[in-house]
């Protein structure tokens, strides 16, 4: 019920008829989940830099995420075809997975000062923690972003600038649009190496 309820007011808000209780696809969940740790990695955790890391992502914004790949809204060579015709209570179930998943550990990476202060500036000019949370591990239907993967935060950044990729609201293209490409990545890098408590 909470997904069928869930996913009605997502599409309200876009003004498009959901449609509860979609005839499951003949795939079942658990090889779907199997499908997500193909590419998500064991315990969501990628080893692609270009894919995200799913583990500490709230599952209300999971939820959102598989809705928009299932309805076209969003588009991925790998992700869209994962989610056609999935039904409401298994898009639920894909979300609750997500949920369960560990957060990610701080990366190996070393970190570039100079390029995080000025990420940190940008972060804080732009007021990325007033969606994001003062440990930019998000919320509900934000994204958690701290210690994810520098690329593929350059490449989400990237898309919701060129407004290829869209969110809940508009306020990611509207934040992004004074950045440059350098502003970007050093906002990645600072995203992707977040030192709490600074």
């Amino acid at each position: 019920m909470f997904a069928s309820a869930v996913l009605g007011a997502i599409a309200a808000g876009f003004g498009m008829v959901c449609i509860v209780g979609l005839p499951a696809a003949a795939q079942p969940l658990a090889e779907r989940l199997e499908t997500c740790s193909a590419c998500h990695g064991v315990e969501g955790r990628p080893e692609d830099p270009t894919i995200p890391i799913l583990g500490g992502q709230p599952r209300l914004y999971a939820l959102y995420q598989l809705f928009f790949f299932r309805e076209g809204r969003r588009k991925d060579e790998r992700m869209s075809p994962t989610v056609e015709g999935v039904s409401d209570d298994d898009m639920q179930a894909m979300a609750d997975y997500v949920a369960t998943l560990p957060p990610p550990n701080a990366p190996a990476t070393p970190v570039d000062d100079a390029r995080y202060e000025r990420g940190k500036r940008l972060a804080r000019n732009h007021l990325c923690d007033t969606c994001h949370g003062a440990d930019y591990a998000g919320r509900e239907h934000v994204a958690r972003l701290a210690w994810q993967q520098e690329d593929y935060l350059m490449k989400t950044l990237l898309a919701y600038k060129a407004g290829t990729r869209i969110g809940i609201q508009a306020a990611m293209a509207e934040v992004l649009s004074p950045l440059d490409e350098n502003d970007l990545a050093d906002l990645s890098h600072f995203l992707a190496h977040f030192r709490a408590g600074e």
